[in-house]
């Protein structure tokens, strides 16, 4: 009987402190935002709102407190709240209004090649970037072959239109960021953007069959002197899904992030990034297990939701090309998670059948000293 009492105390203990104190710990040190949204457009005017609600909140505060200096600065925060909704609101309007359906190719190629291949290589149509390393722009610029199956339509538009309100870097490039925002009559403007995104769309997807036979072909190559077999089979397929992970993350963030445990290595040079970016972007190496994939989702989707100020950039992927990239993230840092969890099971097992011998042998030897 006494063995139980002290086995509840110590699940109650356990109890409080897993679903009271640590919930409550995680809630102050990771506050809850909201889950990640593929819908660029409602996700950025939700943000801005929330923004501004928070800075009409602090000239509230400030004016019950009678301070002047909290009232000015609160005054001036709440009036760049204004000026942000009133740009991405802008920004999404005129996003709205393009009929991306109509685009055609080969007007889209043409554009692409007068106003984009001055920085941006497109390798699928044997387009180089006359660009070479990144002293330029403290970035190398991406090339575009796999930009319409990885990036967001509409996310897509929004960034030719306005790059720096799309990638939500406007607080630290202002109207000096590298890419400038393309402007034209609205006619000419929206049949150019829906041109040049069905330009893309069509690379990327002559990319990505291009990239899934080549990866197929190196896979099997590497197998093929191993014997037909069901663990064959499966080993072929882990294969080419991690490295089908690896080239959207490669195109996705391999321009400024490192990944030293799978032996990756941005092109772009650290020095160019930190003068770029103000810091050098993390290695990602063990970010799945440092941060977890929850977070991961939201703050690739948001960058600004989870970490205000960041210089880095609202990336724009896909639903599916982001849980890739993540993917990839957690096969690299977390290899293990799989083999981890089956062990985890066995061990829990172990210990049930333990402390039932255990108690059974405390029990025998306690009954002949009474």
């Amino acid at each position: 009987m006494r063995e139980i009492k002290i086995f509840l105390i110590v699940v109650i203990f356990a109890g409080i402190v897993y679903w009271g104190v640590e919930p409550y710990a995680h809630s102050v040190m990771k506050p809850h935002v909201a889950p990640a949204n593929f819908n660029f457009s409602a996700e950025d005017l939700n943000y801005a709102k929330s923004i501004l609600a928070q800075k009409e909140a602090a000239l509230n505060d400030a004016k019950k407190a009678n301070d002047t200096k909290r009232i000015e600065s609160a005054q001036k925060e709440l009036d760049k709240a204004k000026e942000d909704l009133n740009q991405v609101k802008t920004l999404w309007d005129k996003v709205a209004k393009i009929d991306l359906s109509k685009g055609n190719v080969a007007k889209g190629k043409e554009f692409f090649t007068e106003n984009c291949a001055s920085c941006h290589g497109l390798k699928e149509d044997n387009i180089t970037s006359p660009v070479a390393d990144s002293s330029a722009f403290g970035v190398i610029p991406p090339d575009l072959s796999s930009a319409g199956v990885i990036f967001d339509d509409k996310f897509l538009a929004a960034l030719v239109m306005n790059p720096s309100v799309a990638l939500k870097v406007y607080h630290k490039f202002g109207d000096n960021f590298p890419m400038p925002p393309y402007q034209d009559t609205p006619e000419v403007m929206d049949a150019n953007i829906a041109n040049v995104i069905a330009y893309l769309k069509e690379m990327g997807n002559k990319f990505e069959t291009n990239e899934n036979i080549a990866i197929k072909k190196e896979v099997e190559t590497k197998y093929q002197k191993m014997a037909n077999s069901p663990e064959k089979t499966a080993l072929i397929n882990k294969d080419i899904t991690f490295a089908k992970d690896k080239a959207t993350f490669v195109e996705a963030c391999g321009r400024c992030h490192d990944v030293k445990y799978d032996n990756f290595f941005t092109p772009s040079k650290h020095s160019d990034l930190k003068t770029y970016l103000g810091s050098i972007p993390p290695d990602l190496s063990m970010m799945i297990r440092s941060r977890g994939e929850q977070y991961l989702h939201d703050f690739i989707n948001d960058t600004q939701k989870l970490l205000p100020g960041t210089a880095m950039p609202r990336v724009g992927l896909t639903e599916s090309a982001q849980a890739k990239v993540i993917s990839y993230i957690e096969k690299v840092g977390d290899s293990k998670k799989e083999e981890r969890e089956k062990t985890g099971i066995y061990i829990m097992i172990f210990f049930v059948i333990l402390s039932v011998f255990a108690i059974g042998w405390k029990r025998s030897v306690w009954s002949k000293l009474h």
